[in-house]
């Protein structure tokens, strides 16, 4: 009698513990992207003037926050990646930021850019780690040359918590390099600049398997 109790007994653990264990195991699933995931993501936050340097002035030029002449900015924008693997997120990112100086001249740039994501910890927390190469279409109310196009080049790290399976929140940090370059024999050689920015930004992101 006591065996077959014991037998019952085991049984009836095992009908209650296995569904148990197949939830965690489609939460684990769930936690690894697979090739042809994708993510959504909308992005908004402050940019922040962090230095720029002139190096074709004599003496070249480095200027820092309290040099720069150049208020705390926004930018927004939108991103569309998919999954090369487990891991590795590939795609684009198109945005807007802006920023005024001292003289109230608004400088403008708008960022169109591919964008490769490596997510090394996944699941309801995640730590997205990008870079970024693109182009930016830049414009500045207070120079005589209102806007040009220069190379762009972003890195970013940041912090994800998924409230819902699908939906989630990213608070973010990265260095965004504009690069300026004239040619030797341009009339603005001596001007040419490499500005720096930090954006800080709040994101959020729709996921797909």
């Amino acid at each position: 009698m006591r065996k077959k109790n014991l037998v019952l007994l085991l049984l009836l653990s095992v009908l209650i513990i296995a569904p148990l264990f197949a939830q965690d195991e489609v939460k684990v699933r769930y936690k690894e992207y697979d090739k042809g995931s994708s993510m959504f993501t909308f992005r908004a936050g402050v940019s922040i003037p962090t230095f720029y340097y002139r190096p074709f002035k004599d003496p070249a030029i480095v200027a820092f926050p309290d040099e720069m002449n150049t208020k705390i900015g926004g930018l927004g924008s939108i991103r569309y990646q998919g999954f090369v693997n487990s891991y590795l997120a590939l795609g684009g990112e198109l945005g807007y930021q802006f920023t005024y100086d001292d003289g109230e001249d608004l400088f403008t740039s708008v960022p169109f850019q591919a964008k490769l994501t490596y997510i090394p910890l996944q699941g309801t927390f995640e730590i997205p780690l990008s870079v970024g190469i693109g182009f930016a279409y830049n414009s500045y109310s207070g120079y005589e040359k209102p806007s040009f196009l220069s190379f762009l080049t972003t890195i970013e790290a940041g912090f994800s918590w998924y409230f819902k399976q699908n939906w989630g929140l990213t608070l973010s940090a990265g260095l965004d390099l504009i690069p300026e370059i004239y040619l030797a024999k341009h009339p603005h050689y001596d001007q040419s600049t490499l500005g720096a920015f930090m954006p800080i930004t709040l994101s959020i992101t729709y996921r797909s398997n």
